[in-house]
């Protein structure tokens, strides 16, 4: 509980709205177990909830980097704008769901397009008021709060980015999977491909790079240690997650599974 009262006496509407994406999570849990309707081999609510998942993750963690800066107009906006963004890529990837069609690369009809080109849109916009935080994150006087979190952070938001320009290139290229169709055998609730190369696998790792980088930059910085050591454990831990990105990147290219079955 102390955790969310912190989180939101920091940023109030990304709280509360994290918030009600995992409480969202959770009630899709009923359908999921009820309804076995599939969509490209796998139950047509297992995307909703895992975007649920990763966006109220999402939303919890820019909520606690928002009272990292001093307030101001532009942390209200940006606290607006990704939540309509998630909002309305979620809701559309629900409603996708329930009608048992897909929502991302979906071209077999004019909706399905329309739709998948506004997720793209407002992923597209949440992404440059991401962008724009970072270099505001990074130009900003942190010096009364840990090195090594505030290093953490940082650089935890430069792997965020590069997640995101992963997810940009997937929808270019109008699937996930390298060399088969999307679908078929993945693994457990993740259903990153085991036959075939899936871009998603360091999209992933990209996005949430950034709490793992945070956590970790925490954990740092209450060690017994000199300043300069504990800012190379982060760096290091930074360069070990992007070269997993790279190599996973490049694995998928492949068209080689992360795991093969």
């Amino acid at each position: 509980m102390n955790l969310l009262v912190t989180l939101r006496e920091r940023n109030k509407l990304l709280c509360y709205v994290g918030m009600a994406l995992l409480i969202g999570a959770l009630l899709l849990l009923i359908p999921m177990a009820a309804d076995d309707t599939q969509i490209l081999g796998i139950n047509r609510w297992i995307k909703p909830f895992k975007f649920l998942v990763s966006s109220g993750i999402y939303l919890l963690t820019f909520a606690w980097l928002c009272g990292d800066l001093p307030q101001s107009r532009f942390i209200r906006l940006f606290a607006s704008q990704i939540t309509l963004a998630v909002v309305i890529e979620n809701v559309a990837i629900t409603v996708q769901a329930a009608r048992g069609v897909k929502s991302h690369f979906n071209m077999e009809s004019a909706s399905g397009g329309i739709v998948f080109a506004l997720m793209g849109f407002f992923i597209v916009y949440s992404t440059i008021w991401v962008m724009v935080f970072t270099y505001r994150y990074i130009r900003a006087n942190l010096s009364k709060l840990p090195g090594p979190y505030v290093l953490g952070a940082r650089l935890g938001l430069l792997l965020f980015l590069v997640g995101s320009f992963l997810g940009g290139y997937m929808s270019a290229q109008r699937g996930h999977t390298v060399g088969g169709p999307d679908g078929g055998p993945g693994l457990p609730l993740l259903n990153w491909s085991t036959g075939f190369g899936d871009l998603r696998v360091a999209h992933s790792f990209g996005l949430h790079g950034l709490q793992v980088l945070m956590l970790l930059g925490v954990y740092v910085a209450s060690l017994s240690l000199k300043a300069s050591q504990k800012s190379a454990l982060v760096w290091i831990a930074f360069a070990g997650i992007l070269i997993f990105i790279s190599w996973t990147y490049w694995q998928a290219t492949q068209g080689v599974p992360l795991v093969a079955a």
